[in-house]
């Protein structure tokens, strides 16, 4: 089974302030404020990329194993996932 490709949420309002990303949710206007690990991955949802994808690129950026680069990813997206504000690719 293919993973799904992820999204960001159209509706969220995001900016990058010095290199760390602010993410505004669409349902309750509340502010995230991502680290240099989370803005890394918020940069690399482009509609084309899955998780594992991501993490791959994780693995490459940072001192980190694959296996560790993966966990962490798959972690972070499922919050942004949850907080609305990535889609994945079927989701409406």
């Amino acid at each position: 089974m293919a993973e799904r490709q992820l999204t960001r949420n159209p509706l969220a309002a995001w900016t990058e302030i010095e290199g760390e990303i602010v993410v505004i949710s669409p349902q309750d206007s509340v502010l995230h404020e991502l680290n240099g690990t989370g803005s890394f991955v918020w940069r690399q949802v482009d509609g084309q990329r899955s998780a594992g994808d991501i993490a791959e690129l994780m693995a490459g950026e940072f001192e980190v194993t694959p296996k560790q680069a993966r966990a962490d990813t798959d972690e972070f997206i499922a919050h942004l996932l949850e907080n609305k504000l990535l889609k994945g690719d079927s989701e409406a």
